[in-house]
Formats: structure tokens, C-alpha cells, sequence
């Protein structure tokens, strides 16, 4: 098998056919071989420069070879990003072709890709709903909100109430009264339903360490089932004083990159929760590696899920198979909403747990009628092309 093309699927920013509340500038990546076989991957959020990657470098590496010797593959493009850098764009297209091929390994050979990481760990998934809803707003309606999702049997969900604080100051200090008015949806919520909804609370890596200490001691008062990036990507040693700070489990985080960088996060033993981004840390393959890693250190893994349906999928995949999971994101807006766009089949969550997906590789397929919406927009390098 030799893969003869890569092909990438961009969206219109204004198009109905991704999230119009809160735009994502989402690159589908479909990767053809001489067997017919098509393997389908995903990154974001900057089309224009995974696009770049994807039909520069990673073209040159992977036009012409196996898609099933990943590892080599993998390797080479990596030697090769790192000689001037491997974060961002590189990363990310790096990350949509692993999935993809692994998407072809699972087609090739009729399993589900969980059964080539090793077969299911549980027969379903837990999910938590990250809290971007077109019907309720989490600062204004955060009762009606939880309520809605505990009808549905979601028992967690993620909500972010301090951002529009950290605009204020650029994240070097929070009043009395914004810490009150972002602690409400909290209190409210609590006061509801008490203990039936876990709440986690994203912070967006926002904050410098003093306010980030401030703020993660008042949230305690509400048992947060995590508080999520609450300082900016960068020196370790700060979230090990963080983590001194409070008893609130400290979740790390999708903008780490790769197995090392996990690693050393982890060796501070500030990480609570280890929360990987399959599309932009390096793929199935890099996930996989850095659940194994938490695994070792006795900590769970929650994957990141805030694109579109294939890392959907993925994530589900690797749900499955490890048997570290804490939880797994989901977005309701997403998985019942504009992800029946993209994919042949959807993957929604079922009283609080997604099934495993079905069908070989990841499970579902690109809807190939998109190839000539009008809100797309679709480029080809082939194998032996100029």
C-alpha cells in the first residue's frame, strides 16, 4: 500500500456548515492510496498554515510510502520539524496525518482502532459536556443549563466564568467583585442541583500566578471536579507552586505538546489530570504514549475535544482502549449539531457515556458531497504531481 495523495478540506468562515457562534478554522485532511483505501484526519484552529504543512513537508515524507509504517514516518517528519522548531502548524498537520493513517490501519485490516491500541478497556465512554450552547449561556442561565444536561444523564460539564475578567488587567490581578461575579454560575449551580452535576472550571491559561492563587482557593468552596490551565504555558516549576496554593486537582493540559513535554510536566507532581489534544500534541500515536506515561505516574487522562467530528472519533478511540481514562470531553452543540455535517455518521452521547464507535478505523467517513459545496474550499497534492 502506498499513499498517492494528500487532500485537504477547508471551511468558509461564514458557512453553516461549522460552528457559526464561535468560529473554527478546521482543516479536514483525507489521505488516498493506491488500494482505494482513504484515510481521514482533522486539526485546527489555522487552516491556512496546516494546509502549508501539509502539503509541503509532510507531502515530500509520506507521498509514495506506507501509511501503516507510522512509526517511521512519524519519525522522520519529526527529525525533521525539529531541526527549526516542531511546535504549531508543523505539529498540528503531523497530528491530522497520524490520525488519518491510523484511520487507514483500522480500514486495511476490518478492526476498530481501539483494537489495534490493545482492545476496549470499558465497554463505554464517560463524558463530560463542555459548555458551548446555542440554548443556554452558562454566566446568565447556568440552573437551566445543568439541569438540561442532568436530563440527558451528563452529570459534568466544564464552564469558563472568569475570562472576560482577565481582559481587565491581562491576567495580573482580580478585584473582590469580579471574583464574586465569576464565582455566581458556581453558586448557583451548587444551590440547584447540589451534588448531582460535577462542575471543572477552564481558565484559558489567563493568569500570572498571583491572581491564578487567589483564584483557584475561592473556587475550592465548590469541590470542582478540576480547574484547568489557570497560568500561561511556560515555567514548570510555577505550576508546582500553584499546586501548593490549593487542594483543587490542577488539570494540564491541551497546549502541551508532544510526550516530553507531558513528562515534564508531570515530574513536578503538580498534575492532577493529564489532558491531551490528539490533533495538536501529535496524534493517536502521541496520545497513546502519553497516557501510557500517566499511567506509570498514577494519573488519569481526560482528552481534549474541542474540534470537529474526527477528533471527536478519535478521542473516542482512545476513550476505549486505555485504561487511565477519567473522562472524556464532548460538546453537545457539536456531536448533535454541525458535526452531521461533515461525517457520514455521528457519534452522540448516551445517558451520560458514549458507545464505542463501530466499523472498521475510526468508525465513520467524510461526506464526500462536500468536495463541491460551495463553502469549501479543496487542494490535492498527488504523488508524481508538480
Amino acid at each position: 500500500m502506498r499513499v498517492t495523495a494528500i487532500e485537504t478540506v477547508t471551511y468558509d468562515d461564514d458557512s453553516d456548515l461549522t460552528d457559526t457562534e464561535r468560529d473554527i478554522d478546521i482543516t479536514t485532511l483525507r489521505v488516498h492510496t493506491d488500494e482505494g483505501v482513504v484515510g481521514l484526519g482533522e486539526t485546527f484552529p489555522q487552516a491556512g498554515m496546516e494546509t502549508a504543512a501539509l502539503h509541503g513537508p509532510v507531502a515530500d515524507h509520506v507521498l509514495g510510502e506506507d501509511p501503516r509504517d507510522l512509526q517511521g514516518l512519524r519519525d522522520d517528519l519529526q527529525t525533521y520539524f525539529n531541526y527549526y522548531g516542531h511546535a504549531g502548524a508543523e505539529t498540528r498537520a503531523l497530528s491530522a496525518l497520524d490520525i488519518a493513517c491510523w484511520d487507514i490501519k483500522g480500514r486495511a485490516a476490518g478492526e476498530p482502532i481501539y483494537q489495534l491500541l490493545g482492545g476496549k478497556a470499558r465497554e463505554s465512554i464517560p463524558t463530560y459536556n463542555t459548555s458551548y450552547e446555542q440554548a443556554y449561556d452558562f454566566v446568565d442561565e447556568p440552573v437551566a443549563l445543568a439541569e438540561s444536561l442532568l436530563d440527558e444523564g451528563i452529570t459534568s460539564m466544564k464552564i469558563w466564568p472568569f475570562d472576560e475578567f482577565a481582559e481587565k488587567t491581562r491576567g495580573q490581578r482580580i478585584s473582590d467583585r469580579d471574583l464574586e461575579a465569576g464565582l455566581e454560575p458556581l453558586r448557583r449551580i451548587r444551590e440547584a442541583v447540589g451534588d448531582e452535576m460535577d462542575v471543572a472550571v477552564e481558565f484559558h491559561g489567563l493568569w500570572s500566578l498571583t491572581p491564578a492563587k487567589k483564584l483557584v482557593r475561592a473556587v475550592e468552596e465548590y469541590d470542582p471536579l478540576w480547574v484547568e490551565d489557570v497560568i500561561r504555558k511556560g515555567d514548570l516549576d510555577a505550576y508546582a507552586r500553584l499546586d501548593e496554593a490549593t487542594e483543587a486537582p490542577l488539570c494540564v493540559s491541551e497546549r502541551l505538546l508532544g510526550r516530553y513535554e507531558f513528562a515534564q510536566a508531570m515530574r513536578t507532581g503538580a498534575v492532577d489530570v493529564v489532558m491531551p489534544d490528539l490533533c495538536w500534541t501529535g496524534g493517536i500515536s502521541e496520545g497513546r504514549a502519553i497516557a501510557d506515561m500517566a499511567e506509570s505516574a498514577h494519573l488519569p487522562v481526560a482528552p481534549h475535544n474541542s474540534g470537529g467530528p474526527v477528533l471527536h472519533f478519535a478521542d473516542a478511540h482512545l476513550s476505549a482502549a486505555i485504561p487511565n481514562l477519567y473522562v472524556m470531553e464532548t460538546i453537545r452543540d457539536r456531536y448533535d449539531g454541525w458535526h452531521r455535517n461533515l461525517v457520514a455518521d455521528a457519534l452522540s452521547v448516551e445517558d451520560g457515556r458514549l458507545p464505542l464507535p463501530e466499523g472498521p478505523g475510526l468508525g465513520t467517513a467524510f461526506d464526500e458531497s462536500l468536495l463541491d459545496h460551495p463553502d469549501t474550499e479543496v487542494r490535492r497534492t498527488e504523488l508524481g504531481g508538480d
